[in-house]
């Protein structure tokens, strides 16, 4: 079996026809600030704990008479939660494994925003522009039979 993070597909409708998804965002900022890498190697033990706990669960079902089957869903909601909690709660911009500050984020540029580079803006948290990429997140298992 093989755990996978990534993003469903999904379109920026207001991207100046550019036909960018944020599967492509999700490569471009994996590339420069290495996020879901990084997310990873800081929560394998939160990680481990819930694929765990999850076939713990299907284990004590098997042992009681029940089916003993488990598609991890449970543990990849966990872990899609802990990815959305990591990136809103700007972790990522304070902690030490940003090798280099986000200035659209400083600056407060937002494509939510009816003047996205406005100086007036807020400082906003790094990798939340429109938040379209975080509310995409998705964990999978590969190689699981039902």
């Amino acid at each position: 079996m093989k755990l996978d993070l990534g993003n469903v597909d999904v379109a920026y409708t207001n991207d100046d026809g550019k036909g960018t998804t944020t599967t492509d965002v999700a490569g471009f900022l994996e590339a420069d600030y290495h996020i879901m890498q990084t997310f990873y190697d800081l929560n394998q033990d939160f990680i481990a704990d819930a694929l765990a706990n999850e076939m713990a669960g299907a284990l004590e079902s098997m042992a009681m008479g029940g089916p003993g089957k488990t598609n991890f869903s449970g543990a990849m909601n966990k872990i899609e939660e802990r990815f959305r909690d990591f990136i809103s709660s700007g972790d990522l911009m304070q902690g030490r494994w940003l090798q280099h500050p986000i200035q659209a984020a400083i600056n407060g540029n937002s494509q939510r925003k009816k003047t996205p580079n406005a100086k007036a803006n807020p400082a906003r948290v790094a990798f939340v522009d429109t938040g379209l990429y975080v509310a995409s997140f998705r964990v999978w298992m590969e190689g699981i039979v039902n």
